[in-house]
């Protein structure tokens, strides 16, 4: 999960002991808040707040999105936020999925198939490099 999401920062996952990834999972699953579960996933060596939710996504792709610079960038062009943005907390999660959701909702699709269409609105409109 951390290399589809960070090539460039995954081989820092195998700094984890044995296990604590697995166990970290687990945990985190079980919590009933979000902000708790994108801060515990995001102590490991090797995550953040977007392989968090890379993480969460796929345990459920109706309730949570991967949030990465395209997708702030997309919600920033189409006026949602009023500064571009390369680094995410877990207080961005949130602000990200709240909006998220309520797209979803108006558009009757799953939160996860708006992160995807966010990511490639992104794709399309960037002008110059990613970073």
């Amino acid at each position: 999960m951390a290399h589809l999401n960070s090539t460039r920062s995954s081989y820092h996952v195998h700094k984890n002991p044995e296990g604590r990834v697995e166990s970290i999972i687990e945990i985190a699953y079980k919590i009933n808040d979000e902000f708790a579960q994108v801060v515990l996933l995001s102590s490991l060596k090797g995550g953040g707040t977007p392989t968090a939710s890379a993480i969460l996504t796929s345990l459920d792709e109706k309730q949570h999105c991967v949030i990465d610079t395209r997708v702030w960038a997309a919600l920033y062009r189409i006026g949602y936020f009023t500064r571009e943005k390369e680094r995410f907390e877990p207080e961005d999660y949130l602000l990200i999925i709240k909006i998220v959701r309520e797209l979803a909702k108006e558009e009757g699709m799953t939160t996860a198939e708006i992160d995807y269409v966010l990511f490639a609105y992104d794709v399309i409109h960037r002008e110059g490099n990613l970073h």
